[in-house]
């Protein structure tokens, strides 16, 4: 599967909405409109698409993120494109955990299209379902309703909304062609279902929500399955019933990492000592709980004994009172620090043993409890 994020289109498409953006700011004024008129002569199925599309339309959004990544020249700041999709009068945003991977900055276009800060509360990147807000909440946004994804059916319509290429509103129309149960999340509790539908998914898509005939979000664009790069009837939309579960858990220990467990020998080769094993970080998400607590990913890619790294981050050594040596602890951890809001950390950083306390209070809650 190739996930919706091809670097040039992204660019591309990100600097549609940037420079669009730009010369709102340069004019001080936005172009106006064209007034269209609907047609008296469409089909009752048309006139439903088209007043679906008029009421939900005021919920989706345009999510722009910007990274420092080092290149010839240099550090140099990278765009890239998605959507999203308003679920609460405070402004909580479901998109897909893949369309914020690795963002330094995210910015939401939303209500007239004024770029608004958000951050970052959770992600789940094996559901690839992720939860922002804006910065400053603005109650007169309008927000989506959830349905409920146990009640569909093979055949039935569905409805995208996005910004494919940085064409913002778009709309298309398709079925479910079908449902996937792709992996388990949070120790095999909550399933990681999809919906397959050949609604029109492309780049800019992700994230964006799948409604269906009652204006209600069942799903988040997720991916697609492609040989030319565009779309061919094959995309999958994470189940609103799984980003629902993931959302309502008030036992998560989400810190907003990535890394890979090192083993003894590893752990000699990279940092010459002696260790059962431990975590080293990759990437730190910004803004989540590891970032607050001071913890750092690496930046320099190695291979080494048959492995893609990236190192020079941080190696978590003991999380709470579970050490970090293999796989199965970080899962067990889920267990091990349940309820526990101030998590202690132990990581090795630059040959010396460290300390820090990620407080992960604003992650472990219900997202859906008003």
């Amino acid at each position: 599967m190739r996930r919706l994020h091809w670097e040039t289109a992204l660019l591309a498409a990100a600097a549609l909405v940037l420079s669009a953006s730009a010369a709102v700011c340069a004019t001080g004024k936005h172009t106006a409109p064209r007034v269209r008129t609907v047609p008296r002569y469409l089909s009752s199925a048309e006139l439903r698409a088209v007043k679906l599309y008029r009421r939900v339309l005021p919920t989706v959004v345009t999510i722009v993120t910007s990274r420092s990544v080092l290149g010839r020249k240099g550090r140099q700041e990278e765009h890239a494109i998605g959507s999203g999709v308003l679920i609460s009068p405070e402004c909580h945003i479901l998109t897909a955990a893949h369309v914020i991977d690795k963002a330094d900055k995210i910015m939401v276009k939303a209500g007239g299209g004024k770029l608004r800060a958000a951050e970052l509360l959770f992600s789940e990147p094996s559901a690839d379902i992720a939860l922002i807000k804006l910065v400053v909440p603005d109650r007169t946004l309008p927000h989506a309703r959830l349905g409920d994804s146990d009640v569909l059916a093979v055949g039935q319509i569905v409805y995208a909304v996005g910004s494919p290429y940085g064409l913002e509103h778009s709309f298309s129309v398709g079925h479910i062609s079908g449902f996937r149960e792709f992996n388990r999340l949070y120790d095999g509790t909550i399933l990681a279902e999809f919906i397959q539908t050949d609604a029109a998914i492309n780049i800019g898509n992700s994230g964006g929500p799948l409604f269906n005939s009652q204006a209600e979000v069942v799903g988040i664009a997720s991916r697609i399955i492609s040989v030319s790069g565009g779309s061919q009837g094959l995309g999958f939309a994470v189940t609103i019933n799984t980003a629902k579960q993931l959302l309502a858990l008030e036992d998560r220990v989400w810190i907003g990492i990535e890394g890979i467990f090192l083993n003894s020998e590893q752990i000699a080769r990279l940092f010459n000592h002696k260790l059962d094993g431990g975590l080293l970080i990759e990437r730190v998400a910004k803004g989540s709980p590891a970032d607050k607590a001071g913890l750092q990913g690496g930046s320099l890619p190695a291979r080494i004994l048959g492995r893609d790294f990236l190192l020079g981050g941080d190696l978590i050594l003991q999380m709470g009172n579970q050490e970090a040596c293999h796989v199965e602890c970080l899962v067990q951890a889920r267990k091990h620090l349940a309820g526990m809001d101030r998590i202690p950390v132990r990581f090795l950083r630059g040959g010396k043993i460290m300390q820090t306390v990620i407080d992960v209070t604003n992650s472990r809650r219900n997202f859906l409890k008003k």
